[in-house]
């Protein structure tokens, strides 16, 4: 497991503060990134405030992530250490309902695993999010940055 240091809230009402939590470790096909970067969107304080309700506490909001690739998995075909790498909303799906099986995993039927506020593939380990030191995700749901983008 991986220790990471992140932000997050413990409740609607209260301010985000300094967490520790582990990350799993990367698989065949993952990617760890290092985040530098991560975007506040309104979908993170209506998240953290449980505006919308089903929110889960202790929560690390944060899905618009860019960071450098720190560590590939043996399997991993499209990125390398060092490289920029960005994340959405979304880290992993079934990938065997018709949606996923589509390329339309945002509509999976069976498990869409959210960045944040979600729950891993095993339905159980809480999903935390950019406003953290790192993150492992599938390179499949990982998006390229180009080093000459900004």
């Amino acid at each position: 497991m991986l220790q990471t240091r992140g932000y997050a809230t413990k409740g609607p009402t209260s301010i985000l503060e300094p967490f520790n939590f582990e990350r799993r470790d990367p698989g065949p096909h993952d990617v760890l990134i290092e985040i530098l970067y991560c975007g506040i969107c309104h979908s993170d304080i209506h998240q953290a405030r449980d505006e919308w309700g089903g929110s889960i506490f202790p929560m690390v909001p944060g899905h618009e992530i860019v960071g450098r690739v720190k560590r590939v998995g043996p399997k991993v075909k499209r990125f390398k250490i060092g490289e920029l790498a960005g994340v959405g909303c979304f880290v992993d799906s079934c990938r065997k309902c018709a949606s996923c099986k589509a390329g339309l995993e945002q509509y999976c039927e069976v498990h869409l695993v959210l960045t944040y506020n979600g729950t891993e593939k095993d339905e159980k380990t809480p999903t935390y999010g950019g406003y953290s030191s790192q993150i492992v995700v599938d390179e499949k749901y990982t998006l390229k940055i180009s080093p000459s983008s900004g």
